[in-house]
């Protein structure tokens, strides 16, 4: 006769009560409350981890077509519209991506929601992110070599100059004229009007680079002033009244309509006058005077100060866009190429993934 009890007649003291095909215990832990159901559903936490990785990966494109949008140089060459599609384009994805998602959840059946089917869905996004970035750098790329190559190469003649440079001109002939040259600026001289966006997006360059002149070739009055050293005063007279007339028909008086508001034909008249002042003035002048203070300056008086600086704007404006447009291209296309390089790197190593083997507790390999 045994002196301990059995098993079966003395319930256990030392915890809950087993069941009887297992040794779980009896009692499950309490439920999440509906608060923690619904915030940590596995549908918000991918829904809300996509969303800041996808966040995060567009920061920087985002940044740098806010960049391009507020530049007053690329703005005024090439416009706008290249970086408001960037950003459209950046937007689309986000919310395309959130769509995808919430039907994915609510339409598909639970066993296509594994943990393949996410992967499967961020490399889909991350490659789409890629391809964009690559696709959008192209175009802003081709628009800086474009713009540097025309300042630079033709900046009297080409279409996208060709306007400022008359501009510039005119309001330089108001600028030499001897009651404006002794201003600050040329907007307090007679006959100045501001014309949107020529004027300011002069006056911005020349604050902005420091620099003086827009494709700058010598005003009529420095053209006759060299010439009196080798001819009589009276030739010089005739020549005046040619190379006047011949400035006459130069300025652009019988251009198009004009972007923005205000006319060319008022600034004209004004530089008109102003050149036929500076003749006259010279040829007052004796006809022996020394080569040194004859000499034409290699670049012209500032027009909306009196810094004078002696660096081209075309030249500024050119080297501008080629390293800050041009960059921009350059670092947008090799962000969507590494995005794309992870994406296929993460495929592959799914892939991978799937030829490994693992064994059950049994040790059984299938």
């Amino acid at each position: 006769m045994s002196h301990y009890p059995s098993d079966a007649q003395t319930p256990s003291n030392f915890g809950p009560p087993l069941q009887e095909e297992g040794n779980l215990p009896m009692s499950n832990p309490s439920p999440p409350s509906g608060n923690q159901q619904k915030y940590f559903h596995p549908r918000n936490m991918f829904l809300g981890a996509g969303i800041l990785l996808l966040m995060m990966l567009c920061l920087v494109p985002v940044w740098n077509a806010l960049a391009l949008m507020s530049h007053f140089n690329y703005t005024f060459w090439v416009g706008a519209w290249l970086p408001e599609w960037m950003l459209s384009l950046y937007f689309g994805i986000l919310i395309l991506y959130i769509i995808i998602v919430v039907v994915l959840f609510h339409k598909a059946r639970p066993q296509s929601q594994t943990e393949q089917t996410m992967m499967m869905i961020a490399n889909i996004f991350v490659s789409l992110l890629g391809l964009t970035l690559m696709l959008v750098s192209m175009p802003l790329s081709r628009q800086a070599v474009d713009v540097y190559s025309n300042l630079m190469y033709r900046c009297g003649h080409g279409l996208q100059s060709h306007r400022l440079y008359e501009y510039s001109q005119v309001l330089h002939n108001i600028r030499s004229a001897p009651g404006c040259a002794m201003k600050y600026t040329v907007e307090e001289c007679p006959g100045f009007e501001e014309v949107w966006p020529y004027t300011t997006f002069l006056k911005e360059m020349e604050g902005t680079f420091h620099c003086s002149g827009f494709c700058y070739h010598p005003s009529v009055g420095a053209s006759f002033v060299e010439t009196k050293l080798e001819t009589t005063l009276h030739t010089e007279g005739r020549h005046l009244g040619n190379k006047a007339q011949h400035h006459n028909r130069m300025t652009p008086q019988s251009l198009g309509p004009l972007r923005g508001s205000g006319s060319l034909g008022a600034l004209v008249v004004a530089s008109s006058d102003a050149v036929t002042g500076t003749i006259h003035a010279a040829g007052q002048q004796p006809a022996t005077i020394d080569s040194a203070a004859l000499a034409t300056p290699k670049y012209p008086p500032t027009l909306f100060s009196d810094a004078n600086y002696e660096i081209s704007c075309e030249g500024m404006a050119a080297r501008n866009m080629k390293n800050f447009a041009g960059e921009l291209g350059s670092q947008t296309f090799y962000q969507g190429v590494y995005l794309l390089v992870i994406s296929v790197a993460t495929g592959f190593m799914k892939l991978i993934s799937f030829c490994t083997r693992r064994s059950d507790k049994a040790g059984r390999v299938y």
